[in-house]
């Protein structure tokens, strides 16, 4: 079975051909370090037994976090102390997609947008359970960029706690188990917060702000 890093190798002049110019400096120095890993082009690492003489020289990873052929272990380990810190609670996933029309800044200046869509999801999150239960909440966030067809899909996948704490009293709140937050009020206050983070970042800019759109993905 062929794995991405195969795929990557056999039709990457053909991917460059159709969709090189749309590539950022990130996406080729990714592109390259999976390309490169486990070649040789990094080194090798040598394991000699003194006892029976066996003498191997495996190639070194390049150990970038995009490359699905070293990081495996990372991610695995990632999760594990992730797991570690879940409390007996109820949780819910909530997703926070940016808008179609908003996805060239993504293109031209992703590290300003993506910090802006982390802070302007937790402060949200944050009002919304000081709103409803008076305290704080906890969550783990994870920004995907892409869609699983590779479509430019810049959102956010976060995994938040039913239940609130109240440092004042030293009280945890049990939250509702059938529902987190309203949806609808969560996609109007992320539309609204996201456009303002945008306009007032000095990195991030819009030509018109006329054709946005009047919805926001969930």
């Amino acid at each position: 079975m062929s794995t991405f890093i195969d795929l990557l190798r056999q039709h990457h002049d053909e991917f460059e051909w159709q969709f090189g110019n749309q590539l950022s400096h990130d996406s080729r120095r990714a592109i390259y370090a999976m390309l490169s890993c486990k070649t040789g082009q990094q080194g090798r690492s040598q394991w000699y037994c003194s006892h029976c003489q066996h003498d191997e020289r495996l190639p070194l990873s390049y150990g970038h976090r995009h490359c699905p052929q070293c990081q495996q272990r990372t991610t695995s380990d990632w999760l594990m102390r992730q797991q570690s810190k879940l409390l007996p609670v109820h949780y819910f996933m909530v997703t926070f997609t940016l808008p179609y029309e908003l996805r060239i800044l993504a293109r031209s200046q992703p590290k300003a947008l993506y910090q802006s869509m982390f802070s302007v999801a937790a402060s949200l999150l944050k009002d919304f359970a000081k709103r409803k239960h008076g305290g704080e909440i906890g969550f783990t966030t994870v920004l995907h960029t892409h869609s699983r067809q590779r479509n430019l899909h810049p959102h956010l996948h976060i995994i938040a706690v039913s239940g609130s704490y109240n440092k004042v009293r030293n009280q945890w709140h049990k939250g509702d188990c059938k529902y987190l937050f309203n949806a609808f009020a969560l996609a109007k206050v992320w539309r609204a917060r996201m456009l303002e983070a945008i306009n007032h970042h000095a990195d991030l800019s819009l030509a018109n702000t006329d054709t946005l759109p009047t919805k926001c993905g969930r």
